[in-house]
Order: structure tokens, then sequence, then C-alpha cells
């Protein structure tokens, strides 16, 4: 082949050349067509992950529904949405259950009460001491000291606690009916004296009368008490009244003879409506409060000291949001005492949260 000119040659290694790039550059656009695929379907593949994990627990979107080869189920076993819906059941019902509890365990008292109490007790004559339960489940709690002392006539109640038990169906004698009510809405001693005198007939004198009642007040879930049968000392008339019994202690024994774990539910209908009829003179204290409804007994006499009065009762017996208290005032005079016991109560009247709670039984827990 004849020799062709230098133009000629060098116009077709310029084709050649352009022919190369073009491919080069075709080659480069499917290269990066494919990259760009490739890091799509990545991005994507994450996305579908990270919605899966962040979603929170519930019916999953469709894009996101797990597949049964990534979940398998069981042949018979629930669904994922009825094991949700019943794991949402159990958290509303222990969410219920732990408010119920708390509100049932609360304290009885609000929430200023210990402040408020101190500024009340800083403005008394003497010195006070109380004591507080729930008729339903909670914990008793004191305010001002739990210090035993005289019982004086609120042991009067155990007293004839002790005879109806120890009579048992039997009951009481018409004679003995009328003592109990003298005894009790009166305060009067001869009578409480002639009860006392029945269940020492009964139990073998002093001595065995007087650790019989012992014994109903261990029912009650007091262990401390000693019921004393020493001679009373002048000013008093009694030897059970002597007895030193504390605030806390005094609170067992009337919430279990207001929950009916003492007696009978007719025997303890009989001493609660008593202690309901406190005559007006000595209805100072629990019974000046304005409590809608309140049982109560109160107990007064001298000391080395000065004076003691004390009241023990059940507020709202009967109910669910019922509770049980007991104050003791260390006083100048009795007069002292009966208003320092008042302006308790009216305190209590305004500090007691009495709110419906679970039962505690005898117990009390």
């Amino acid at each position: 082949m004849a020799h062709q000119p230098d133009y000629l040659a060098e116009r077709r290694r310029a084709q050649t050349r352009r022919r190369r790039v073009i491919a080069a550059a075709a080659l480069a656009v499917v290269v990066c067509a494919a990259g760009v695929g490739v890091y799509l379907l990545n991005q994507t593949h994450h996305r579908i992950v990270v919605v899966r994990v962040a979603t929170a627990p519930g019916p999953p979107s469709k894009a996101t529904t797990p597949t049964q080869a990534e979940y398998p189920v069981a042949p018979g076993a629930p669904s994922e949405k009825s094991v949700r819906e019943a794991l949402a059941a159990t958290q509303r019902r222990h969410s219920g259950n732990t408010e119920a509890s708390s509100a049932a365990s609360g304290s009885l008292f609000a929430h200023d009460a210990t402040s408020s109490f101190q500024s009340l007790a800083s403005s008394l004559p003497g010195r006070i001491e109380l004591a507080a339960a729930p008729l339903g489940a909670g914990q008793s709690e004191v305010l001002g000291g739990d210090e035993a002392a005289h019982g004086w006539s609120t042991t009067k109640v155990p007293v004839l606690v002790s005879l109806l038990r120890a009579r048992g169906s039997g009951g009481l004698t018409s004679q003995e009916q009328a003592w109990a009510q003298s005894a009790i809405t009166e305060s009067n001693n001869e009578s409480v004296l002639s009860l006392f005198g029945d269940l020492e007939r009964l139990k073998g004198g002093l001595d065995g009368a007087s650790a019989y009642m012992e014994g109903v007040l261990r029912m009650s879930g007091d262990s401390d008490t000693v019921v004393a049968t020493a001679p009373p000392p002048a000013g008093a008339v009694t030897t059970f009244g002597q007895t030193e019994w504390a605030p806390g202690e005094a609170v067992k024994f009337f919430r279990a003879l207001a929950l009916g774990c003492l007696l009978r539910s007719n025997q303890t209908s009989f001493v609660l409506n008593l202690m309901e009829h406190i005559e007006p003179g000595e209805s100072w204290g629990l019974g000046s409060a304005g409590f809608s409804s309140v049982a109560f007994k109160g107990g007064w006499g001298p000391e080395p000291s000065g004076y003691l009065v004390r009241q023990s009762g059940i507020i709202d017996p009967g109910s669910s949001s019922g509770a049980v208290v007991a104050i003791v005032a260390f006083a100048p005079s009795f007069g002292a005492g009966t208003e320092m016991l008042t302006r308790t109560a009216a305190w209590l009247a305004h500090h007691l949260v009495l709110s419906p709670r679970a039962s505690g039984g005898c117990s009390g827990e």
C-alpha cells in the first residue's frame, strides 16, 4: 500500500483518540451509576433498620413489619399484638395498684402536720402527746412523744370488755348493763368497781382479774402494758386506773375493739354505743371537735407534777376511712388539761386525712 500523507495519518490518529475517550467516558458513566445504585441501596437498607429499632412499642408500620423469617412464631403462640396489649394492661393494673397502695398506706396527717403540731404544743400550758392509727391498713403515728402514763378512767373500757369476754355468750346481767352505762357515759367509779368485782369473782380475785384484763390487752397487740394491782394512792379510787398506759398502746386496744377483734359483734356495738353517748359535761376534747361520729372515753387524775387528763377515741367507727386516736395532756390543772385536749382535738379535725383504706385486719398491717 502507498504511503499516506502525514495529515491523513494524523487525522486517523485523532479519530482513534476520540473514540477511546468516548469509550472511557461511557465506561466511567456506567461505573458511577453502579456505584450510586449500590450507595443508595445501602442507604435505604440502613434507614429501614434505624426506623425499626427506634420505633416505640406498638403496632409497627407496614414498611417495618418483621417477616416470619425474622421473628418466627411457634405454633399456638400468642401474636405480638396480643402480647403487647396484655403487657400494657398489666402495666396499667400495676400503676393503679401502686397508687391505691400508696393512698392506703399514706400518713393519717396532712403534710405540714409535724411543724403545725409543734406550734400547737408550744402554745399549750403543758406537754401533749398524741398517737393515731387508721381503722384500715396503715401504720400508727405518734406526735409529741409516747410516754406511758396513768390510764385513769380510760381503763374502764378494758374492764367492761374483759367482763364481757369472761361472760361469753351469756352476756351481762341487767344490773351489769346498768353499771356499764353509768361507768362509761358518766365515768362513775362505783359502777366500774362493781363490774371489776364481778370479774374478780369469775377469775379468782384481784390478781386473776387483773391478769385476765392484761390478757385482753395482749390480744389487741399491746405487749408492754402491765395492769396495776397495787393499792391506789390518795386521790385515786381504782387499782387498774393506775396502770401505766402509753398512747400508742391505747390506740392498739381501741382499734381492736372497733374492728370487732375482741368481742362478739353485738357486744362490740354495745360498748361503742355507750362511748358515743358520753354525757355533755365530759364531752370536751374529742367530743367537741365537730367529728360526724366519734366514740371516746376520757380519764383524769392528780399527779405529783400537776394533773393528767387523757382521752382515747374512735373517729368514724365502722368506716374504712376511720381512725383511732389517744391524747394525753400533762397539765398544771384539770381545767388546763381539758382545754389542752379540746385544742388538740380541734387541731386533729383540721389535720387528719380520713380517706378509705383497704382492710388491715386485726393486726393493722
